[in-house]
């Protein structure tokens, strides 16, 4: 048993190996990409504070991140001298990862905000009313507003307490997709590189980052026409916030769904 017990945990600490050794490139183009913009002419103030950078970093991967899965996946599925790796496996290193998702996105970014919020002058008191946004705030924030709806539903920063109720439903919910979709992501890379993995080299990585590119961009677009933010800035629309959370990961669903049938032929 003890045995057995260590070959699994060298198996699961290899796969865990791969998996961040693949995202460790793309997460450092993009900080840098992050550092190019957040370093530009006129210099911004906000810049130089270690609170912006933190809350930044931690907000920009738990945005990302599930998008850059797919790396992920392929990596998994590509290691050498294991070519199969059991479902249980799998199973634990995307779960892993997507709780990594959610926590930075749910919970690490926002009370980072709020710390950045508090060490600045220009913050109100109202700003951080309910405290920071995590689903506890959110929870609080969507309670109050329900108990006691404002003449007017209201978007803007220093009136928590006339946000929309589907809004704040959404941003509740958000997180909780995203870490799901970070899930699906990696077994979209692990299906396709098993389906590319008798192509040359360089047609196999083209087409590899073509399906994560691909797939990646339209759930994006999704996300984007599903949001309830923009219809109620454009005439008051109250979208389902639920909804609008969870719609969007039919696209990756049914891409899956037909990277499975094809596997299976």
């Amino acid at each position: 048993m003890t045995d057995r017990f260590k070959r699994g945990f060298r198996v699961i600490l290899t796969c865990a190996g791969a998996s961040l050794r693949a995202l460790v490139p793309w997460c450092l183009l993009w900080f840098g990409i992050k550092s190019l913009l957040a370093l530009g002419w006129p210099p911004d103030t906000r810049g130089a504070s270690w609170s912006w950078w933190s809350w930044a970093i931690t907000s920009d991967l738990g945005h990302f991140l599930p998008f850059l899965l797919f790396a992920s996946g392929v990596a998994l599925r590509s290691i050498p001298g294991r070519p199969f790796i059991s479902g249980r496996t799998v199973a634990l290193i995307a779960v892993a990862l997507a709780g990594v998702c959610y926590s930075l996105d749910a919970w690490v970014s926002p009370e980072l905000r709020d710390s950045y919020l508090g060490s600045t002058s220009a913050a109100s008191a109202d700003v951080r009313r309910f405290g920071p946004k995590t689903p506890i705030g959110l929870l609080r924030n969507l309670r109050y507003v329900e108990a006691n709806p404002p003449a007017e539903y209201s978007l803007g920063l220093a009136t928590p307490q006339e946000a929309p109720p589907n809004v704040l439903q959404w941003r509740l919910h958000r997180p909780v997709a995203h870490a799901a979709f970070g899930i699906i992501n990696i077994l979209l890379g692990i299906l396709s590189a098993e389906l590319t993995a008798s192509l040359r080299r360089a047609t196999r990585r083209n087409a590899r980052l073509a399906i994560g590119v691909i797939g990646g961009l339209a759930f994006f677009g999704c996300m984007e026409l599903a949001s309830p933010v923009p219809p109620f800035l454009l005439d008051g629309t109250m979208r389902s916030g639920v909804l609008a959370a969870w719609v969007p990961l039919a696209f990756p669903v049914l891409e899956l769904l037909v990277l499975l049938h094809l596997a299976r032929r």
